[in-house]
């Protein structure tokens, strides 16, 4: 049954104070190999799951199937390292190893992929509390994590993502980026939209990709490359961009590493992802 009890003083005056953020990172510290048990309190509670949760590379870990239950899904299944809730108004995939949790055709970044400990898939609490619309509180000094439920499941994807945006995005990833490491067609995705939120360049994916103001810019939007379909990966890695999801910080070009560039002689160095480097 789903838990409807009242919030707790200390979670009010959270809410109030602007406290309670959405479930989209984690201020936690631990090592890799520390698994740090959390204490989890749900709506006000603190329910026995059947299995801890954990901090793992300073995120806060939940057993999915046992958490989601706790928020009122009807049933989580899992099979091949695979879990799928089902929640009124909700649907999640996570598969262990994964780099993202898919809820309602939406995808979620975890950074620290999804895991399978002791036989059950675990995911961050963050982006899960967030699909089930709910939000957290934190706790370093007591290790404590508190879930408050704040309204509906998480908009649907063909109602969140513009259409526009994910084919356009998808086809530049794949032109530019198609053999490179996920996280890399992640990272080319953010640099269209560090330039999207850059008063030096349009204000739109479509605008930035096509962009010739300063010469081209992305040359597979002018060679005919960007015209091939994409791969299923390229079109996660655009919905990550678009929901978000940053791994280069505010880098606005890259390169091949292979290439000595205007960008690589002007502009500082981020950081390298397979063949591409990053610039800010």
């Amino acid at each position: 049954m789903k838990l409807r009890l009242a919030i707790p003083t200390l979670l009010c005056l959270a809410l109030l104070c602007g406290i309670l953020l959405p479930a989209t990172t984690s201020s936690a510290e631990a090592g890799e190999s520390e698994f740090t048990v959390v204490a989890l309190s749900i709506n006000g509670i603190f329910p026995e799951l059947g299995a801890p949760s954990f901090l793992i590379n300073a995120t806060t870990y939940v057993p999915l199937y046992y958490f989601s239950m706790a928020l009122g899904a009807d049933y989580v299944t899992q099979h091949n390292g695979t879990a799928t809730v089902s929640a009124p108004g909700l649907r999640i995939y996570a598969t262990a190893g994964d780099s993202f949790l898919s809820a309602n055709g939406r995808y979620l970044h975890v950074p620290h992929l999804c895991r399978e400990i002791n036989g059950l898939i675990y995911v961050p609490v963050r982006p899960l509390a967030y699909a089930f619309g709910a939000g957290i509180v934190w706790n370093t000094y007591a290790t404590t994590v508190s879930v408050v439920q704040l309204g509906d499941p998480i908009k649907h994807g063909d109602y969140f993502y513009c259409e526009t945006d994910v084919f356009w995005m998808s086809r530049i990833i794949s032109a530019e980026a198609r053999g490179e490491p996920f996280i890399g067609q992640i990272a080319v995705g953010n640099v269209v939209m560090n330039r999207v939120a850059s008063d030096m360049y349009p204000d739109t994916v479509h605008g930035v990709i096509f962009d010739r103001r300063h010469g081209i810019q992305f040359t597979p939007a002018h060679s005919g490359a960007i015209n091939r379909t994409p791969y299923r990966a390229n079109i996660i890695a655009a919905k990550l961009a678009l929901e978000g999801a940053n791994v280069i910080g505010d880098s606005l070009f890259f390169s091949s590493r292979r290439i000595t560039c205007w960008a690589s002689r002007n502009r500082p160095f981020n950081t390298r992802i397979g063949n591409h480097n990053f610039f800010d």
